[in-house]
């Protein structure tokens, strides 16, 4: 039979229990942001029922790095504002679509916002290129690229049909006889007002401080809101985690909320005179990503 260990044994083993219990809280609170330590200018009108605010969010690399911040840019727009539309990319090339920077979706569709949407193979060269989109995409009514097949798969959705109303879901849940403009992301962040992001798929990196492209919707469904944070800068903005992200979108009153496609992809433009965009973030790889897949607003200039 074991003898029993001495007493100082069991002390020395609860307190090396007990330090790694407290390491691994601090880490976890570390990589993850609350809504309440995240600062926002204050949104201010853009368009008619188009508005913008920037915030800064708390997103330390590491438990034990120094504290870091990251910059977010947000539109919020009124789904019942006149003269708000929405389009997609639509179907192009030998593929599903052929490449463009987010400045020329906005040029070419003549939207005041755009940002890049769906994840897209093959990645990444700097020149137009036929493109197979990841997950739903729909522009006007036709489907671009039809949701996943593999049940395994995860696949967050943001649906929109022709009179503006919205939807976050997963794809099965989506019924697509309504949809009018549809774009796909690896994972909803948030959903009924609680950060889901623990459990997000692999894809997109969740785990890890990264540059973010997300959309969420009010709890009243009534405004659309599309956040793009930047990373990968040091000294200026780092990226954020899935969680980090989903602290942001219910900042700024996401009840629902997706991560899209980022990195290098994640950008908005804006176009206060239709056909001339400018780039309102900073892309992470020191120009604009050509993308497979972009999400733009119609929207109708202030009175």
């Amino acid at each position: 039979m074991l003898s029993e260990p001495p007493l100082w044994e069991l002390r020395g083993h609860i307190m090396r229990t007990f330090n790694i219990l407290v390491a691994t809280f601090v880490a976890s609170v570390a990589l993850t942001a609350n809504a309440a330590d995240i600062t926002q200018s204050g949104f201010s009108p853009l368009y008619t029922g188009v508005d913008f605010e920037t915030a800064t969010v708390p997103s330390n690399p590491t438990a034990a790095g120094a504290a870091t911040t990251s910059k977010a840019y947000i539109t919020r727009i009124d789904l019942k504002a006149p003269g708000i539309a929405f389009m997609a990319t639509p179907h192009s090339g030998t593929l599903q679509t052929t490449s463009e920077t987010i400045s020329q979706f906005a040029v070419d569709q003549k939207v005041r916002i755009a940002i890049n949407a769906n994840f897209f193979s093959p990645c990444c060269n700097a020149a137009a290129e036929p493109k197979n989109v990841i997950g739903l995409l729909v522009s006007r009514g036709v489907v671009v690229s039809p949701p996943t097949t593999d049940p395994l798969q995860s696949e967050a959705v943001l649906a929109i049909s022709r009179d503006n109303h919205a939807l976050i879901d997963q794809a099965p849940n989506i019924h697509m006889n309504n949809v009018w403009t549809a774009i796909a992301g690896s994972a909803i962040i948030v959903k009924d007002g609680e950060d889901v992001s623990a459990s997000s798929p692999s894809e997109g990196d969740p785990a890890n401080p990264n540059p973010r492209t997300l959309a969420g919707l009010s709890a009243n469904g009534r405004y659309l809101y599309l956040a793009v944070i930047d990373g990968r800068v040091v000294g200026y903005s780092t990226g954020t985690t899935n969680a980090q992200s989903a602290a942001l979108m219910l900042a700024i009153g996401s009840y629902n909320a997706l991560n899209l496609d980022g990195g290098g992809s994640t950008e908005m433009v804006r176009a206060d005179k239709i056909g001339v965009p400018y780039i309102v973030n900073n892309p992470s790889g020191g120009a604009e990503r050509y993308d497979a897949a972009a999400f733009g607003v119609y929207a109708l200039p202030l009175f």
